[in-house]
């Protein structure tokens, strides 16, 4: 899938046009289309130094997108019933070894191969700046109630590592990123409810609304 370049950024910011990127897996030519994307969506909306708040907000949805993809695909090749409670706790264990010992690049073809697929969105206008971003894979039971509890216990924090000295999730990480984007949401007077994470049937979805900077 062809990657954005800064004349193509620039373009669809001058005609207001959105932006949509599919990917499979994370890569170091990703991050930096998404740092330069970031940066002059900042820039063009005179959010002068919001480049990299904007690109850590979007990056922890895209890496929550692409861990709950290569969980399923570990869970499928290990036989795993996302769906039991005892196959999920004792597959998120053996899932996060799996992932310290870093051999999950591996996942990125097979996702791509199974479509398993993360869709980053951002519209953009006078009325703000809206990242969505979506994984056709639906969240379970126990995802939702992990997410809904960092959500709502990040709102109790004004700093990282104390959330995560207090209530790190050590069997997964994706309650971090997502308190991670709560607490930088405050530091920059963005409402928090503007955040949401909902799932339906077959897909999970990410958003959050950054309202127009205040003159």
């Amino acid at each position: 899938m062809s990657e954005l370049n800064e004349a193509q950024i620039l373009s669809k910011l001058k005609t207001g046009e959105d932006f949509s990127i599919r990917r499979f897996g994370p890569s170091d030519d990703f991050d930096k289309e998404l740092i330069l994307l970031c940066d002059l969506i900042s820039e063009h909306y005179q959010r002068h130094q919001f480049g990299s708040i904007l690109y850590t907000m979007v990056k922890d949805l895209i890496l929550n997108g692409f861990k709950a993809n290569f969980k399923r695909v570990f869970f499928l090749e290990n036989k795993f019933d996302i769906n039991s409670i005892g196959d999920y706790e004792l597959g998120v264990r053996m899932y996060k070894s799996f992932i310290l010992a870093g051999k999950s690049s591996m996942y990125t073809e097979i996702a791509r191969q199974k479509n398993f697929y993360v869709d980053v969105d951002i519209k953009h206008g006078d009325q703000g700046i809206e990242i969505i971003v979506s994984n056709n894979n639906r969240l379970t039971s126990a995802e939702m109630l992990k997410i809904k509890n960092s959500l709502q216990h990040a709102q109790n924090y004004n700093d990282i590592m104390e959330y995560y000295i207090e209530r790190g999730d050590s069997s997964e990480g994706e309650g971090i990123g997502i308190a991670l984007c709560v607490i930088l949401m405050k530091g920059e007077g963005i409402p928090t409810h503007n955040f949401r994470i909902i799932g339906n049937p077959t897909e999970t979805i990410a958003s959050i609304k950054i309202p127009p900077k205040k003159n």
